[in-house]
């Protein structure tokens, strides 16, 4: 398995790299909450119906968290976290909940320290690795039809 990806051209006139070729990640597919139950049931001893229902319930227990102002840890996976869009106020007396223009959920995936030893401080190196991703590969998208010729200015 690998995730798949698109050739894009830069066609931004003023950018530093106009022209220049990049990858972009391709949507191939959509998993649902029942595909996804499907799956579990078959790969564990609780059936599809615990499943659904343990999921069902997992999301109305997240937003009543959520909705706390709690941060919602999901081992494996990573936070979740409500962060606001506000309007400015002049002073801090100004400001009230009237100055919030929206809500967000912010995500922070699961990540792990993976050291490679020390600096000459005695600091440890190394990096981080997301664990949804650990493992993960690419490859170019099927049918991938494009021409790689040179940009033209001012296109």
């Amino acid at each position: 398995m690998a995730i798949c990806y698109r050739k894009v051209q830069n066609t931004s006139a003023g950018s530093k790299t106009f022209g220049k070729w990049y990858g972009r990640s391709v949507i191939i597919d959509t998993v649902s909450t029942k595909q996804l139950a499907e799956e579990i049931s078959h790969s564990t001893t609780v059936t599809y119906a615990d499943v659904c229902a343990v999921l069902a319930a997992m999301s109305t227990a997240m937003k009543g968290h959520l909705q706390n102002s709690h941060k919602v840890v999901l081992d494996g996976i990573g936070s979740f976290r409500v962060g606001l869009k506000t309007l400015p106020a002049a002073t801090s007396a100004d400001f009230d909940s009237s100055k919030i223009a929206g809500y967000r959920i912010i995500y922070g995936p699961e990540k792990h320290f993976n050291a490679t030893g020390s600096n000459e401080m005695g600091n440890r190196t190394g990096f981080f690795i997301k664990d949804l991703l650990s493992g993960i590969s690419a490859k170019e998208a099927p049918k991938n039809a494009v021409v790689d010729t040179p940009a033209e200015a001012g296109a």
